[in-house]
């Protein structure tokens, strides 16, 4: 075979696996090569207590450290982000903002004060930037859009790591 076949049929593989990936997300979420930063993140399940329902469980990695929070969901796969939300957990209560520069995907981001009540939800898209609240939270959780508003999670939702 010529090498320019070969060059070409490498590519073509390579585009047939990228393309699976998208169109079949469960198969390689957990294996792709992402940052390392995001496979630091430990792992844990929240319970959403909604206002008036019942009790649900959501497993979602930890960033509980600066580099995993810078992390986020930044050069993620969209269906790696759609599997799993991440819990941003902060040593101390603190106002701060977020970016969505390198998110493929666009976000539901719930605030939690230091008592586990979520203060606000708030859509991000991706390239936006100034997103955030101006009070102190000691969490923040992260689901792919639409997620929040399936799971319950509102003002006044409470939201406890149960690790």
């Amino acid at each position: 075979m010529n090498w320019y076949r070969r060059i070409f049929l490498g590519g073509l593989i390579g585009a047939v696996v990228l393309l699976a990936s998208q169109l079949f997300p469960g198969q390689t979420p957990a294996q792709f090569a992402g940052p390392e930063a995001w496979h630091a993140m430990g792992h844990g399940i929240v319970r959403i207590q909604p206002t008036g329902g019942e009790p649900r469980e959501l497993p979602v990695r930890i960033a509980d450290d600066a580099r995993e929070r810078a992390q986020g969901m930044q050069h993620i796969p969209a269906a790696a982000i759609r599997q799993h939300p991440i819990w941003f957990d902060f040593p101390e209560p603190r106002v701060t903002g977020w970016h969505m520069r390198n998110v493929r995907l666009a976000l539901d981001i719930a605030y939690v004060d230091a008592e586990g009540v979520v203060i606000g939800v708030e859509r991000m898209e991706p390239g936006g930037t100034g997103y955030g609240t101006d009070r102190p939270i000691a969490a923040a959780l992260e689901v792919a859009a639409g997620q929040a508003e399936r799971l319950g999670i509102r003002r006044g939702t409470r939201l406890e790591l149960l690790e």
